[in-house]
C-alpha cells in the first residue's frame, strides 16, 4: 500500500464525521435547482437523507481504498424513478449533483488542508467524480423508462400515445403534463421510428438501454416522449425549427453509430418537423416509411435529408409502379439483374444535365452513346426528350425503393 493510503483512509472518515455540516450546506443551495426549490417538510427529509446516503457510499469507498461502481448507487434509483413520475427533469438532477459533488471536494479540500495533505484531496476528487458519473447514469436509465417507457409512468405513455394519434390531451392530468415538458399545440416536432434489422436480434443490447441511448441523443435539456411499440422503438422528439431537425439527424447518426460499434443494429427511419397537435401522427407516419426505406442490413433514411422525388418515391404503391410503361419496367429490372450498368450510365448522364460530354468524362464518349443508345431501344424512349428523361429517372426511383422494401 502506497504512503497515501492511510492519510485517504483518515480523510474519509473525517468527511464522514462532518457528513451532517456537508448535507446541510448542500441543503442550503437547494434554491438554484427549481426542483428542489420548494417541497414539502418530508421531500426536504428525503432529500437529506438521500445526500447523507450519496456522501457516506464516498466515505466508505475512501476508507476501504477502492473505486466505485453502479451497484454502489443502486438506492438512488428509487429516489430518481419518483422523481420521473411526477415530472421532474432530468437536467435538474444534474444539477444538484453537481451541486453535491463541489460542496463535498470543497469540505475534502478544507480537510485536506488541514492535515496538510493535498494529494489526498485529488484522490477524493477522483473518487467523488466515479460516484457522480454513477449515479448520473442511474439517473439517466430512470428517466429512459423501466420498462422500455419514457419515466416508466402510464401517464407519459397515455401521452405519448394521445399525441402520436394526433390528438389533444384532455384527461387530467395529461394537459398539464404536456405543459410542463413541452409538447403544446403550435409546437414543433419530429419522430424516431427504429426496429432492429434483420438478423440483429440475437445481438441487441436491453430495450431499455437501446431506446435511451436514442432519447438522449444530441443530449436534450429533457429526455423526450419514448417508449417500445410491440418491439418498434418510439421517440417523439421536440424540434423548435429546421435547424433543430439538422441537429437531431447527425445526434441520431452519431447514436446509430455507436450502437453499431456495440453489436446492435438499427433500421432508423427521422420525420420532417411537423406541429402539435396533429402534426405528431404525421411525422410517425413518416418516420415508419423512412425506417422501411432502410436496406436490411440496418442504417438511417431522414426524411430532412431526402429529395422530393426520393419520398415521392416512398409514398408511391403498386399502382403508381403499374402506371410506368411496361418496356421501361422490363428494362429496370433487367438492366439491374444483369449489373446496372446501363442505368449507371443514364444516372450519370442526367447528373450532368443531359450532357454527354460531361457524362464522358468518367466513361469514354462512344461508349456513353452507345448504352443510351441501347437504353432508347429497349425502352422505346428518346433520352435528348425531357419528359422521356423523367419517365426513366421516375421508374428507376420507383425501382430501387421497391427492390428495398
Amino acid at each position: 500500500m502506497d504512503q497515501a493510503a492511510p492519510t485517504t483512509v483518515a480523510l474519509g472518515r473525517a468527511l464522514r464525521a462532518a457528513r451532517r455540516d456537508i448535507v446541510a450546506a448542500i441543503l442550503a443551495r437547494r434554491g438554484e435547482v427549481p426542483a428542489f426549490a420548494d417541497g414539502s417538510d418530508d421531500e426536504v427529509e428525503d432529500l437529506r437523507r438521500d445526500i447523507e446516503t450519496l456522501i457516506l457510499t464516498l466515505c466508505d469507498a475512501l476508507e476501504h481504498q477502492r473505486p466505485l461502481n453502479r451497484g454502489d448507487v443502486v438506492y438512488l434509483r428509487e429516489p430518481f424513478d419518483r422523481r420521473a413520475r411526477r415530472g421532474d427533469r432530468l437536467i435538474d438532477i444534474g444539477q444538484g449533483l453537481r451541486i453535491v459533488q463541489r460542496v463535498v471536494y470543497e469540505s475534502a479540500a478544507s480537510l485536506a488542508a488541514e492535515a496538510d495533505s493535498p494529494t489526498e484531496a485529488l484522490i477524493v476528487g477522483s473518487r467523488l467524480l466515479e460516484l457522480i458519473d454513477v449515479a448520473s447514469l442511474v439517473a439517466s436509465e430512470a428517466w429512459s423508462g423501466g420498462a422500455g417507457t419514457y419515466a416508466g409512468t402510464a401517464d407519459h405513455r397515455a401521452l405519448l400515445e394521445i399525441l402520436l394519434a394526433g390528438r389533444e390531451p384532455s384527461r387530467p392530468p395529461l394537459p398539464d403534463l404536456a405543459r410542463r415538458l413541452g409538447y403544446r399545440p403550435g409546437s414543433g416536432v419530429a419522430v424516431i421510428a427504429a426496429t432492429w434489422a434483420v438478423g440483429a436480434r440475437g445481438e441487441r443490447e436491453s430495450e431499455t438501454a437501446t431506446l435511451g441511448a436514442l432519447a438522449r441523443a444530441g443530449d436534450p435539456r429533457e429526455l423526450p416522449l419514448a417508449t417500445v411499440r410491440d418491439g418498434e422503438l418510439v421517440v417523439l422528439r421536440k424540434a423548435p425549427d429546421d435547424g433543430a431537425v439538422a441537429q437531431l439527424v447527425a445526434a441520431q447518426e452519431r447514436a446509430w453509430r455507436m450502437l453499431t460499434d456495440r453489436g446492435v443494429r438499427l433500421s432508423i427511419g427521422i420525420s420532417a418537423r411537423q406541429t402539435l397537435p396533429g402534426g405528431a401522427r404525421d411525422a410517425f407516419v413518416q418516420a415508419r416509411l423512412a425506417r422501411d426505406a432502410v436496406l436490411a442490413g440496418g442504417g438511417i433514411v431522414a426524411l430532412p435529408r431526402l429529395e422530393p422525388l426520393d419520398w415521392m418515391a416512398l409514398r408511391a404503391d403498386g399502382a403508381t409502379w403499374e402506371l410506368v410503361p411496361a418496356a421501361v419496367r422490363r428494362f429496370v429490372e433487367e438492366d439491374a439483374a444483369t449489373g446496372g450498368s446501363l442505368l449507371r450510365t443514364f444516372r450519370g448522364y442526367v447528373a450532368c444535365d443531359l450532357n454527354v460530354k460531361e457524362a464522358a468524362k468518367h466513361l469514354h464518349a462512344n461508349t456513353a452513346r452507345y448504352r443510351l443508345d441501347r437504353i432508347g431501344d429497349r425502352t422505346g424512349l428518346d433520352l435528348r426528350r425531357f419528359e422521356d428523361v423523367v419517365t426513366l429517372h421516375i421508374a428507376a426511383r420507383l425501382f430501387e425503393t421497391r427492390r428495398r422494401g
